[in-house]
């Protein structure tokens, strides 16, 4: 079965409609990663995706696919803020990849206060722009957790020929402008987080839900196995059109979910007491389940608990979330749930 394709945007690039998110094989060993990703090549995936704070992400992509280059369209991703991280960051990536130049190199989760250094004077976008010059990258783009930041960016001087946003049945804030928008200024469009990290009980129906929409440029689901690959892939060539039953299997997640799934938009920010409230949200649910209990994982996660213990009570967070989750009530429960998984060690 040929995958479907569509066009990645003013890159020009013909992509398929699903993509290879290279967030989970971290959590296999290198083998398993391998062989995942060869799979994926095996039944037409040209499109792959991972990003430098990955860990072990970027060398078993370039592993995986290295003899086919030419075959694939690889993008990775950056944090850094400035030029000179940005550029030791490029390198260690064409290296961890085996290429010499990147399909796309991505400005990672890109805030309103970071953007402030980014754009600034020696700062990440002006070395992005002569590694693009160089040939080092072809095409450049930015992710971001905020669709109304992103929309921002795209409707003024855009920079960017691509942008990464999640979105899925829950979170469908993109869809009302972010999308449309990038459709009428044909900046490419890359959906993350199709399955809402893992919180939902039907991949099949969140991953049609996602390529339903035909402002969507690609999708891409992270897949851990063999057997999810071939299960995803499946999906892509069946009819798009939600029935019945899968709109009621959204229904189900919409009610079971709606009132604690956080989108990591990050709108409640700042909290006066400085309690990283999506991430307190988010983990137990998504990244745990995406990532396990890495370093970064058990380090925020202490840092946070005394946090959300001195929490204000103050409900401002609460004003600001577009989804109206009852964030004061949400904190403690689940901060405990985490420090009980930490104890653990155990992943839902």
């Amino acid at each position: 079965m040929a995958l479907r394709r569509r066009t990645l945007g003013k890159t020009g690039l013909s992509v398929t409609e699903m993509g290879f998110g290279g967030i989970p094989i971290q959590k296999v060993t290198e083998d398993v990663a391998v062989a995942v990703v060869r799979r994926c090549l095996e039944l037409g995936i040209n499109y792959y995706d991972t990003a430098r704070n990955y860990t072990t992400s970027e060398e078993r992509i370039g592993k995986a696919l290295e003899g086919h280059r030419s075959e694939v369209y690889l993008a990775t991703k950056t944090q850094q803020k400035t030029g000179e991280g940005l550029r030791k960051e490029l390198e260690i990536s064409l290296k961890n990849l085996r290429t010499d130049y990147l399909d796309l190199y991505q400005l990672h989760n890109v805030t309103e206060e970071g953007w402030k250094i980014i754009s600034a004077p020696g700062g990440a976008l002006e070395a992005l722009y002569k590694a693009k010059r160089d040939g080092k990258v072809l095409h450049i783009g930015a992710t971001s957790h905020s669709p109304t930041f992103l929309a921002w960016i795209v409707g003024g001087d855009c920079p960017f020929e691509t942008v990464m946003v999640g979105y899925n049945y829950i979170a469908t804030q993109p869809a009302d402008r972010l999308l449309p928008l990038c459709k009428e200024k044909n900046v490419g469009t890359i959906i993350m987080k199709p399955f809402g990290g893992g919180a939902f009980t039907d991949a099949r129906t969140a991953l049609k839900y996602v390529l339903s929409n035909r402002d969507v440029s690609c999708v891409i689901p992270g897949m851990l196995d063999v057997r999810e690959v071939d299960e995803n892939v499946s999906v892509c060539g069946e009819s798009q059109i939600l029935g019945d039953a899968e709109r009621e299997a959204i229904e189900r997640d919409r009610k079971a979910l709606g009132k604690e799934f956080c989108a990591a938009c990050d709108y409640c920010q700042p909290c006066p007491a400085g309690i990283p409230i999506s991430f307190v949200l988010r983990t137990e649910l998504s990244t745990l389940r995406r990532m396990g209990w890495s370093e970064g994982v058990v380090r925020q996660t202490k840092e946070a608990a005394p946090k959300v213990d001195a929490c204000l009570l103050c409900g401002a967070c609460e004003t600001r979330c577009p989804y109206q989750l009852p964030i004061r009530e949400l904190l403690p429960e689940k901060m405990a749930s985490l420090l009980r998984r930490l104890d653990e060690r155990s992943i839902p």
